[in-house]
């Protein structure tokens, strides 16, 4: 079904939206770009603008709160829709006059203020001869209102803005059948970040593995990437200290440079660096890299409290089960040794619990004097060896604001 729909909306519908905050600043983005650009956003669905689209497009949209929104300027290459979830039709409103064509299934149409358009999942098109004007528009979107498009990869400075399409940082469009490199954009900024997860994605790239810039996704859908955390110990973690010649647990957020830790091997080392940032926790059972895992007495008798890592932390452990060094060299590589223990990470060991205390939560490393920029320690958190950071770790990878 392919349909060429006019008059969708109200003026006064079509005013209001060409005035909002969100669409304006979008404006300015767009503006920012000397070339081809796209920028996505999203905005509250209103009651007059929810029946119009449901009228013309026969959509139910009892259940949708906002509904995804860009600004193009440039012509865009053919290609066949792609979202997050799988759809029937794609639909799109343009809200304003731009000169070129829309040429949908080998047919053209004028690109003109309140025309609407509905094709299948599957159907080429592309925009010609547009002259680098700008042209808003609702959508293109799915029946159930997710954005749809080229196949992309898409950066966002955190998990929530990911999952809603918020603050976008930068995206890599193309219609062509090469691989996606990690970090590059054609339009925005990767935000400095260098480390990714993804948050939602319809390609076949592995959705629980951290992206360093520079690795690749399959060039077969959309994905919204966010900065992974680094390793980190939940603020209010204690390590094992020396203080006026004694042991003693020390919280992490007191801790700076110069702070004696007591390492596992190598005797007392100090605080070379200190790293913080703030990280979302989610409330489900999933086990990702990129949330925060209890350890308890329980399962870790060594422990002297609940100890709370995120799932790319290591634990230190004298031997890997075969299930175990499978998982970590299928997320992280390979396998890796710290002070002659093996490291596992708290999202693989089965020990640990996804913590289900939803919110957003501070989270700190630490790295310690070592003339090899590149090693660790093993160090002691609430009773239990774990890993500290590298220096290079936590400079150049971990996303976080560094005290030194």
């Amino acid at each position: 079904m392919n349909s060429f729909l006019q008059n969708v909306l109200s003026t006064e519908d079509i005013n209001y939206l060409k005035q909002l905050p969100e669409v304006l600043e979008a404006k300015t983005k767009l503006d920012s770009y000397t070339s081809y650009g796209k920028v996505y956003f999203s905005v509250v669905l209103t009651d007059s603008i929810r029946i119009a689209l449901e009228t013309h497009f026969g959509l139910n949209l009892s259940n949708v709160n906002t509904i995804p929104m860009r600004w193009i300027k440039g012509d865009t290459l053919p290609h066949i829709d792609t979202g997050i979830s799988k759809f029937e039709r794609t639909h799109l409103v343009y809200l304003n006059n731009c000169p070129g064509e829309f040429l949908v299934d080998n047919k053209e149409y004028p690109i003109l203020e309140n025309t609407g358009y509905v094709f299948n999942e599957g159907i080429s098109h592309e925009t010609l001869n547009t002259e680098l004007v700008p042209r808003l528009m609702i959508g293109p979107m799915s029946e159930q209102a997710f954005a749809v498009g080229s196949n992309r990869v898409s950066y966002y400075p955190s998990l929530v803005d990911a999952l809603n399409n918020t603050n976008l940082l930068g995206e890599l469009v193309t219609s062509y059948p090469i691989p996606f490199i990690v970090g590059d954009v054609d339009s925005g900024t990767n935000g400095g970040y260098t480390r990714w997860m993804i948050a939602s994605a319809s390609g076949s790239s592995n959705p629980s593995i951290v992206y360093n810039n520079g690795d690749t996704l399959i060039n077969d859908g959309v994905y919204n990437l966010y900065p992974s955390s680094a390793p980190c110990f939940l603020e209010g973690t204690h390590i094992l200290c020396q203080e006026n010649g004694e042991d003693t647990y020390l919280p992490i957020e007191k801790m700076r440079p110069g702070t004696l830790v007591k390492t596992s091997l190598d005797g007392y080392k100090k605080v070379d660096m200190i790293g913080k940032r703030p990280i979302h926790n989610t409330g489900t059972d999933e086990r990702s890299q990129t949330r925060i895992y209890k350890c308890s007495p329980t399962n870790y008798p060594e422990l002297n409290g609940d100890l709370f890592i995120t799932g790319g932390h290591s634990i230190l452990v004298d031997v890997l089960s075969d299930k175990e060094r499978e998982e970590t060299i299928k997320q992280i590589g390979k396998i890796y040794v710290t002070s002659d223990k093996y490291r596992l990470i708290a999202a693989i060991d089965e020990r640990t619990e996804p913590w289900k205390s939803e919110g957003t939560y501070n989270i700190w490393h630490i790295a310690l004097e070592n003339d090899d920029y590149f090693s660790n320690y093993g160090i002691y958190a609430n009773g239990l060896l774990v890993e500290s950071c590298s220096k290079r770790y936590l400079k150049e990878l971990s996303n976080m604001t560094i005290i030194e």
